[in-house]
Formats: C-alpha cells, sequence, structure tokens
C-alpha cells in the first residue's frame, strides 16, 4: 500500500512540476486580433482562447497610430508612443512600468498619454483584457505608419531580450480597407500567407493597417520559438453587417503557439496577380498630370493595386528623357521619366512592352524605358526587338516558388511576331517548365469590337494547345469576351487602364482580373472598372452588375461560364 501511495505522490509532484514549468514557459507567444468593435465576436474568441490555455504576466499591445501622434515630434519615423512614466494603472488595468523603463532605454520612445487614451486600437481591446485578465499587466505602444522594418527589428528584439518570459505581445490590426467584399478577400490571401509563412521581405506590400504590428508579432513569436498559428477567424464586415457594401474592413485573427493544432492553413502557397490592360500617360493624360501630379492617374485604383504579388499591366510606349511633344492627335507616345514615381507608387511590378507604340522612340527608346523600369524595379516582358522568338523573353518571378511564367507578343503592326515561331515559343518553355503556370500577353484584335475576331480565336487555340495555361489580351482599348477553351481562360482584351479616350461608354470602360494562383485550381476575380478623366476606379455594383451581364452574355453558350462571370468570379482546375 505504501509503495502505491509513493508512486501517486511522485506523480502529482511531477504533474505539479510540469503544470508550474508549462505556466512558467508559456506556450503562446503572440497574436493578431481585430480593433473595430463590429468584430467583437473575433475579440471575444480570441482572448477566451488564450485565457483557455494561460496566464500571461504582461501582454504588449501594439496598435497603429490613427491619429499620427507620433508626427508631432521631429523624429515621427522613430517613435513608438506609450504610456507616461510612472503610471500604474489604466483603464483599470496595471501598467507593467518596470518593462516600459527598461524598453525606453533600447529605444526611442515618446511617452505620451493622452495619444493611448484616444487610440481605439489599444482602448477597444482593454474591456476583453479587463474580462479575462484582470491581473494581467498590460504595456500599450502605438507603431507610426514611418516607422521602418529595421526599428521594428530593434524593438522587438530588446522585448524579446529584458521582457518576463511570461509575456505575450499582440497586435492589435485590422486587414484590406475601403474595398468590396470579393477584393478584400483577394488582398487578404497574400496579407496571411506573408503573416503565416513569416516572408520578411513581403510584409511592406501588404494591405493592411499596420505591417509593422505584424511583423513584430510574428517575429516575436520566431523568437520565441512558438511559430505554430492557431487561426480564430477570418471575416470581412459583410459578413457581420449582411449587406453588400462598397466598401468593407477585413478581420484576421491568429494565435502563435508552441505546439501544433490540428487546423492547418491551406493557403499558405496561394499567389495573387492583378491583370490590368492598357495604359497610355501622354497626350490628355499627361495634361491631367501636369495638372495634378504624377500619382493622379492612379489615385482612386491604388488601393486595388497593393497588397498583391504581382500586378501587370500593358505599358502603352516608351519613357524617355526630354520627350517630344506630338500633336494632341497623334498616334505616337513618349512618357517623362516623372510618370515612374507614379507607377512605382501604384505597385505596378511587371509591364509587357510587347506592343505597337513601345517602339515609337525607336531602338534608343526602348533601351532607355528598360533602364528606368530598372531604376524602379519593374519587371517587363516581350520586348519586341528580341530577335528571333526562339530567344526565350520570359519573365520568370525571382521566387522559384511562384511557379509562375509570363510571355508577350506583338500582333499589331509594324513589329508582328511569326505565329509559328510564337507556337514554337510557348512549346519550347511549357516543355522546360511544365509544372509552371504559363500565362500569354497578347497585343493583338480589331480596335473597338466587343468581340473578338476568327483570326484571334485561331491564333488563342493555337497557343492554348501549344501548353498556355491562360491568355490575356490587349489593345482594342474595349473589353471583349471571354473564352473557356480546352479548360483554359483567354480573355480577348482587358480594354483601357489609363487612357484618354472619352469618346464612348466602351473606351471608359476596363476590366482588371485578380487571379488566385493555388496549387491545384485557378480563382479569377473579376474587377469592372470605370474609367473617369484618366483615372480608373471600381465601378459601383449596380454599373458592376450590369457590366458583367454583358460580358457574359457576349462571351458564348457556355452557361457554368456565363454564370460565372456574372457572379464576377470564375474557378478553374488547374490543368498541366
Amino acid at each position: 500500500m505504501k509503495k502505491y501511495i509513493l508512486v501517486y505522490l511522485v506523480l502529482l509532484i511531477l504533474s505539479i512540476t510540469s503544470e508550474t514549468f508549462s505556466r512558467d514557459k508559456l506556450n503562446i507567444a503572440s497574436g493578431v486580433v481585430p480593433h473595430h468593435l463590429l468584430a467583437q465576436e473575433i475579440i471575444d474568441d480570441f482572448f477566451k482562447y488564450i485565457f483557455s490555455r494561460e496566464k500571461p504576466e504582461t501582454i504588449i499591445l501594439l496598435s497603429p497610430d490613427h491619429w499620427h501622434s507620433a508626427a508631432l515630434h521631429q523624429e515621427n519615423s522613430f517613435i513608438t508612443v506609450a504610456l507616461e512614466p510612472g503610471k500604474e494603472e489604466f483603464n483599470h488595468l496595471k501598467v507593467d512600468s518596470n518593462l516600459l523603463r527598461k524598453l525606453a532605454e533600447k529605444n526611442k520612445i515618446v511617452l505620451n498619454n493622452p495619444a493611448v487614451v484616444s487610440e481605439f486600437g489599444i482602448t477597444n481591446l482593454l474591456p476583453f483584457m479587463e474580462k479575462y485578465f484582470p491581473e494581467t499587466k498590460i504595456l500599450p505602444l502605438l507603431i507610426p505608419a514611418k516607422i521602418s522594418k529595421e526599428q521594428v527589428k530593434q524593438l522587438v528584439n530588446s522585448i524579446d531580450e529584458v521582457a518576463p518570459v511570461r509575456t505575450i505581445l499582440i497586435a492589435s490590426v485590422d486587414f484590406s480597407h475601403y474595398l468590396p467584399w470579393q477584393a478584400a478577400n483577394f488582398h487578404d490571401l497574400k496579407s496571411i500567407r506573408v503573416l503565416l509563412n513569416f516572408e520578411e521581405e513581403n510584409f511592406k506590400n501588404i494591405e493592411v493597417d499596420c505591417w509593422q504590428a505584424l511583423y513584430a508579432a510574428r517575429l516575436f513569436a520566431k523568437l520565441r520559438q512558438k511559430e505554430a498559428p492557431f487561426i480564430i477567424a477570418h471575416k470581412n464586415s459583410a459578413d457581420f453587417l449582411k449587406l453588400d457594401l462598397e466598401e468593407t474592413t477585413s478581420y484576421f485573427s491568429v494565435i502563435f503557439e508552441q505546439k501544433k493544432v490540428e487546423e492547418i492553413f491551406s493557403n499558405q502557397k496561394v499567389k495573387t496577380i492583378l491583370l490590368t490592360g492598357d495604359m497610355m500617360l501622354n497626350r490628355g493624360v499627361e495634361d491631367l498630370i501636369k495638372q495634378n501630379s504624377v500619382y493622379y492617374p492612379f489615385q482612386r485604383i491604388s488601393q486595388l493595386l497593393r497588397g498583391v504579388d504581382i500586378v501587370f499591366g500593358n505599358l502603352e510606349g516608351p519613357v524617355v528623357k526630354n520627350p517630344p511633344e506630338f500633336p494632341d492627335n497623334s498616334l505616337k507616345f513618349a512618357f517623362n521619366p516623372e510618370v515612374m514615381k507614379g507607377i512605382s507608387w501604384a505597385k505596378f511590378n511587371l509591364f509587357s512592352l510587347a506592343n505597337n507604340h513601345t517602339l515609337n522612340w525607336g531602338k534608343e527608346g526602348l533601351e532607355e524605358t528598360k533602364d528606368w523600369l530598372r531604376k524602379y524595379g519593374i519587371n517587363f516582358v516581350g520586348d519586341p526587338l528580341s530577335g528571333s522568338w526562339r530567344e526565350l523573353d520570359a519573365y520568370f518571378p525571382s521566387d522559384n516558388s511562384d511557379n509562375i511564367i509570363f510571355l508577350a507578343f506583338n500582333q499589331i503592326f509594324p513589329f508582328l511576331a511569326k505565329e509559328e515561331e510564337m507556337i514554337e515559343t510557348v512549346k519550347a518553355v511549357k516543355s522546360l517548365n511544365s509544372e509552371k503556370l504559363l500565362i500569354i500577353s497578347l497585343h493583338w484584335g480589331e480596335e473597338y469590337q466587343l468581340t473578338n475576331s476568327l483570326a484571334q480565336q485561331k491564333l488563342a487555340h493555337q497557343i492554348i494547345e501549344a501548353g498556355a495555361d491562360l491568355i490575356i489580351g490587349h489593345h482594342p482599348h474595349v473589353v471583349q469576351n471571354i473564352e473557356k477553351y480546352q479548360g483554359k481562360l483567354i480573355f480577348y482584351s482587358l480594354g483601357n487602364f489609363i487612357f484618354d479616350q472619352c469618346f464612348s461608354l466602351e473606351t471608359q470602360q476596363g476590366l482588371a482580373v485578380g487571379v488566385e494562383v493555388h496549387p491545384d485550381k485557378l480563382i479569377f476575380r473579376l474587377f469592372p472598372l470605370q474609367i473617369n478623366r484618366g483615372q480608373p476606379v471600381l465601378m459601383k455594383q449596380s454599373q458592376e452588375s450590369e457590366f458583367l451581364i454583358k460580358l457574359a452574355e457576349r462571351s458564348g453558350s457556355d452557361k457554368k461560364l456565363v454564370d460565372a462571370i456574372k457572379s464576377g468570379i470564375i474557378k478553374m482546375e488547374r490543368l498541366n
């Protein structure tokens, strides 16, 4: 009997020791939670999950500096705003003033109590913390929009060095803003993937209200070696309001912990591409740029262009220093290098040069255009002077894991690619890269015609048969029909993106296509655009619905495709 009692006592001591050790170690390192109270059920579930597993000594809250309080100080890009020294309590919660003092020794921290009190990214979360962790100390920090990744890294490293072992770092962040839910969900794919995979180089181009706070939470999880994600929720404001809204906000919540959990994020490998139409920055558009700024053409569409892996367009002309003054009715273009600032700001990172205007300033203009694009870190494809099309002029993203290839060909006088050489090129590229998604951009077709020509269709089918996975067209200046052939999509023309053609309704409409590249499927999101005075903008819902119905009607008799076009989302299996 004594023997069994002794064994029981040993096991009891071990279990208590194990529990104490677990509590001391803290399995949860960090998390991400929204701060809009519309998403309060997500916020509650987030803190409830932590409460069911841990009792942290300190919680550090990182919030965007929504009211730009750091801008009051000279070095606003170096500043994190916190509570005033000596403050022991904040909204009935104890403040970890000792940790604040230690962090202030290693980081440039401005102490500003009114800024914290007015920051809803902090105050909206405090009632939930008081509910679940009334004894836990807090330390609220506001993160300015201009703080760099290096400064965030310094802050997180110092937190890791001086914070108690039982510390959780929480990023109070809302995801995609000011877009309809279809576009918001498209953006969220990259944002969530970058966060979960910790793609350090990509945090700066995700569409959230504070990428720095997300980076901090994910880095802290890595430093504490607790990187297994447990996803609390991913929803949109439209889900809560049960309304189809023009502008929404996305909410994503995740906890990073030590042990593996059942839920696995299935989209960790998904890549996103946004395909746009013809971009012309001369003539009437140039006049508008001079009256406003180099950012003017992109200002009303910039939100859609951000947070995407590849943003692609057809650059309809060369970029050259001191471009000539062509007449207003000229069909020759040349863009001032100042426009590159706007293009870069708009996050374009890939252009087709395979069109009939690229050589409007000759071979020298083409080479100068390439130099300007390289200077701004923008890739290009489709050199019309590359000699034989057998010399593969392809774009392979630098990240080999992208598994995406672009080819571009011009079929408009005077620099036509020979059809047989195009087809041979497609065959050659596909044979060497059978697992990669091969996207073909074609400059072709008849101007202002709303449906493709027989010549376009014949060539498109041959290119699909040669191995292309997707065809996108430019040049007609209007949006043409969509066709499905052998399980692949052909967008005959995306129409204009930025242009000065105001003489018809159709030339002032365009189509942007968001492509989700999954390992086993492709999802296409259709974003109809209205072009007003050289500025593309997402169509309002009523106009969008009418546009998609007309596009579906001229896209053939395939009922499944027609219905998908009307819905704005086309789903396809990947066929290799």
